[in-house]
Formats: structure tokens, sequence, C-alpha cells
């Protein structure tokens, strides 16, 4: 992986962030983009990387961080589309579906699928040339239901889906895309009644699997990692079957 470029959302906390120090470690020099200027670029320069201020709900934005990836570190070889968010921020009190605000309601899209749609679109083209892997942050909650936040799930239930499709259409091409769906991890966006000691994971531990995925998972290939125990692959579903 050495002297690859990779670029990374949501990426100055978090799972992004763990997933970039290990991504440096293997030699692969790294874009940091995110809102979040302050810790973003804080890491960029620990580990020797870049820091690109990029709102993932921002086409734009994020064709801009893509551009001046390119231009200061080269074509990525690497896509990380990690940033998401829950739909009411850590701390306050779900809501029942009919009580969350429209912009509530487009906040969610606008990050969690918006920001990958925006991705991958920006990413393709540009990749197509130099091959390499994006791979897709959604989540265990995208393969059941979670009754406090409804959005949250139905928006990682897509992105899983979404992500497939697109690994079909692209089959045979020069760019695998696949997706990672970790159980609860150690981040800013985890409810407190879910921090248990037992279940809860240190980003590291997943960023191992992010990076063995752009590095070596299939084109579509889903892959599911819970705390303390092995990754696994989750087939799809032949629905023309």
């Amino acid at each position: 992986m050495a002297d690859k470029v990779a670029l990374i959302t949501g990426a100055a906390t978090g799972i992004g962030a763990a997933t970039a120090e290990r991504l440096s470690e293997c030699g692969v020099r790294v874009a940091v983009c995110d809102i979040n200027e302050e810790a973003g670029a804080k890491l960029a320069e620990s580990i020797g990387g870049i820091f690109i201020p990029c709102d993932v709900t921002d086409y734009d934005s994020v064709q801009a961080a893509v551009s001046s990836c390119t231009d200061q570190l080269g074509v990525p070889d690497y896509g990380h589309l990690n940033a998401g968010i829950m739909t009411v921020p850590t701390g306050d009190d779900f809501l029942a579906i009919e009580d969350v605000s429209l912009e509530q309601y487009k906040r969610i899209i606008g990050v969690n699928l918006d920001g990958v749609f925006y991705g991958l679109k920006a990413l393709l083209p540009v990749m197509r040339g130099r091959g390499g892997a994006v791979t897709i942050t959604a989540s265990v909650a995208a393969f059941g239901m979670l009754p406090i936040d409804p959005l949250y799930s139905a928006t990682k239930h897509a992105l899983v889906g979404f992500a497939r499709s697109i690994a079909g259409a692209n089959e045979g091409g020069s760019v695998r895309v696949n997706v990672i769906c970790p159980g609860v991890v150690d981040t800013a966006i985890v409810p407190d009644s879910f921090r248990d000691a037992a279940t809860i994971m240190p980003p590291s531990e997943l960023a191992a699997e992010v990076v063995d995925l752009l590095e070596n998972g299939a084109n579509g290939e889903v892959r599911a990692k819970v705390t303390g125990k092995s990754a696994f692959v989750v087939p799809p579903v032949d629905v023309l079957s």
C-alpha cells in the first residue's frame, strides 16, 4: 500500500480518524476530509497527510475535495465514504418518527445517503483510470431494526443495497465498491445507552477491517464486524432468481 493515496470523508474523528491513522502506518498518503477543521487539521498533521474541508451534503464541496486531493497528493487509490450521523445529536432524546422535523430528516438523508452518492459520483470518474477501491461505512443496523432511530436504520439499509447495485453495475471494472457494517463503535454518535463495555468496539478494531476491505475486499462485498468476533461476509439475496 506504500505511496498510494486515500481520501476519507468523516475523517476527523472516530472510525474515519482510526482508518486514516492505520492507512498512514501502511505508507498511504491520506486526505482527511471533514467539516471539523480543528480536529481534521490536527490529525492530518500528525499522520503526514493533508486536511481538506468537506461538507458531504454539498456536491460542490465533495467534488472540490476530490479535486484538491488529486492536485496535492494524486488520484485516490482508495476512498472511504465514512461520514454518518443519527437523527438527533448525541445526548438528545430519540423521537417518535412523527416528531422528527423535516430539517432533521433532510439532514440525516443529506449526510448518510447524499454524501455517499456525491462521493461515488466524484470519485469513480477519476479513479477508473488508476483502479482501486471505495469502501462505504454502513452498519449492522442495515440487517435488522433499530426502533430508537428508524431513519438511521433506513439509511444504512439503503447504503447496502445501493453499494451492491453499483458494484454489480461496475462488475469487471477497475474500481471495487464494498461496504463495512460495524456493530457498536466507540464514536461520538453512539447513544449512552449503547455504551456497554462488553459490546462496544474501539475504532481501531474496525479500521483494520476497513483497510483490509480497501486492499483485498471483493467488489460488492458486504462485511460485518462486531466487537471481539471475526468479521464475516453477508451474502446478497438474488431477487431476480
